[in-house]
């Protein structure tokens, strides 16, 4: 089984950062660069991801949600789905999410920065490792933020599966899955 994390840009003409977790081996299977939403459907598709955990507000509007005014309250520096290029990123994170779903894959949303905050690590790759994640291939590579925002949103999937490592922040609009501390 495989989960996946995906750091969506709000423009396809930007990086979308795409990472994979093999479950089966516990380890970082892929992290890429991904474009348009054609090419993000294809791999998550040939992949065979069961679940992506997506960096974007999952609504179907663009407006501030009860969650975002939760995650704020707890300390996660979230931004509202209406305030400036997050309308577009909230439209296009919704138009995925119904493309997904109606292919039988589970979207749930997260927020890397948020997620990395409450785990109490700094470090994508520290954190992976605490979890149980090998680095395979990309253990000794400079990777951009994109893909490390990936990294963190495929870990909170497997926190998801798992359930002994998954926080969320909850309210009637939603939730926005973070990881618990790690020691």
């Amino acid at each position: 089984m495989k989960v996946s994390g995906l750091d969506l840009a709000a423009e396809s003409y930007n990086c979308s950062g795409y990472a994979v977790i093999d479950l089966n081996t516990m380890t970082l299977a892929k992290a890429i660069c991904l474009y348009s939403d054609e090419e993000i459907m294809t791999n998550i598709l040939s992949d065979q991801v069961r679940l992506v955990s997506v960096d974007s507000p999952l609504s179907r509007e663009p407006v501030f949600r009860h969650v975002d005014r939760e995650a704020i309250k707890r300390g996660f520096r979230v931004l509202p789905p209406n305030f400036g290029y997050m309308r577009k990123l909230t439209r296009r994170g919704w138009r995925l999410y119904e493309r997904l779903s109606t292919e039988g894959i589970e979207v749930i949303e997260t927020h890397p920065r948020s997620a990395l905050k409450s785990s109490g690590l700094n470090d994508c790759f520290v954190l992976a490792e605490k979890l149980g994640v090998s680095l395979g291939i990309y253990r000794r590579k400079a990777l951009g933020k994109d893909l490390r925002d990936a990294i963190v949103s495929a870990l909170v999937a497997l926190c998801y599966i798992r359930g002994d490592c998954l926080l969320t922040v909850s309210a009637e609009d939603g939730k926005i899955h973070l990881i618990k501390p790690v020691s």
